[in-house]
């Protein structure tokens, strides 16, 4: 576990011991795990409860036991009886606590409305994998579809964690940021202070479910995904008290959640993107039952990740068959980016667009690279 003097200790939960002190999971160890098997999954809605539900627990269980959970109405910006709540023991005790409060809240804040995108595999790697230094505008990633949603990965992605460790990303949440501290709507986020916070659900080596909280700013003027993730890394440090203390390893994590997050936030934020909702949301529940609001789900990218899947195999066997005739050129793609391009009167209006991968050079190899392309959907 992290030292508890750590500045990331509010932020990063649950991480796994150093290396030395991992051991494989046995067959008995495996059946302890936190029960989110994607076998038992039977739709898309059960699995935004089971990640939600994940994100929430613990940090409820804890700030039940230290008599704190009226911290969650006061970060939803709900009147709370602040008066009642015991002091914390000290400021670390007090930042860790209103970190747990925060998560409550984002998972809280979903529920009024829960929305959920069921994020194809092969889109998010290729998302994973998308160009970071093409301009466009930082205020795109105001536009989300729909307020406060949750992004399900079907297919966790995959990330070394503080300790160089694979760590499995399950999903993550989206919701604003009103000022310093607390909880609102991504509707709500205000012009001088566009934040959002981002709620990440994540399992590390050893199994155990954790999870890590981010930010990210939606700040107007022209940027770049790497721009945006580093202002996503400063402001996660500025949250736990400034990067000084700051491991490197838990920096190079925090960033590569970042780079992560982002890359789907700027995706479903862009023009045009491969989005669809589905009716598969659940049976209704019992009258009276918590959560009565049906889940929204929207499939992200079930068109556009089966495409992009089918392009690279079509330049692989590109390549294997320009390699066995003794060809000396291969095939260059350029990975998917952002582009921003005008348009309307005068070209006064901007649009950022997704654009998928490329083979750049498929001229040189004449027919052999007919169709070996994305549709655009």
């Amino acid at each position: 576990m992290p030292d508890l003097a750590s500045p990331y200790r509010p932020l990063l939960t649950h991480m796994p011991p150093p290396l030395g002190q991992q051991t494989a999971l046995g067959t008995a160890e495996a059946e302890r795990r936190p029960p989110y098997a994607r076998a038992d999954l039977r739709s898309a809605s059960s699995l935004a409860d089971r990640i939600t539900t994940s994100l929430e627990s613990d940090h409820r269980n804890e700030l039940r036991a230290a008599g704190l959970l009226g911290l969650v109405p006061l970060a939803l910006g709900e009147d709370a009886g602040t008066s009642q709540l015991p002091p914390p023991r000290g400021e670390l005790h007090a930042k860790v606590m209103l970190g747990r409060a925060d998560m409550v809240a984002a998972v809280r804040q979903w529920r009024r409305l829960k929305v959920a995108y069921d994020v194809d595999s092969d889109l998010s790697e290729s998302l994973a994998d998308m160009e970071v230094d093409t301009n466009f505008p930082g205020e795109v990633l105001r536009q989300l579809p729909h307020p406060d949603p949750l992004f399900m990965l079907r297919k966790p992605v995959v990330i070394p964690d503080a300790d160089g460790a694979p760590s499995e990303v399950l999903g993550f949440l989206v919701v604003g940021r009103p000022a310093l501290n607390g909880v609102c709507s991504t509707t709500d986020i205000a012009d001088e202070l566009p934040l959002y916070m981002i709620s990440v659900l994540v399992r590390p080596a050893h199994g155990e479910l954790g999870s890590a909280l981010l930010f990210a700013s939606a700040a107007a003027g022209t940027t770049t995904v790497r721009k945006m993730v580093d202002t996503s890394v400063h402001l996660t440090e500025q949250a736990a008290e400034g990067p000084r203390m700051a491991r490197s390893a838990t920096h190079d994590y925090v960033r590569r959640l970042s780079a992560l997050v982002i890359s789907h936030m700027l995706y479903l934020c862009s023009d045009r993107p491969d989005v669809r909702p589905t009716t598969a949301v659940g049976a209704p529940r019992a009258h009276g039952s918590r959560n009565g609001r049906r889940t929204r789900i929207y499939q992200m990218g079930w068109r556009l990740g089966p495409a992009i899947s089918a392009f690279h195999r079509k330049v692989e066997r590109l390549r294997e068959s320009t390699v066995s005739l003794g060809g000396t050129v291969v095939p260059h793609i350029r990975r998917g980016h952002l582009h921003m391009y005008l348009h309307g009167p005068k070209k006064a209006w901007k649009k950022t667009r997704w654009v998928a991968p490329t083979l750049v050079n498929a001229a040189l190899f004449g027919d052999e690279a007919h169709g070996v392309v994305v549709p655009v959907f």
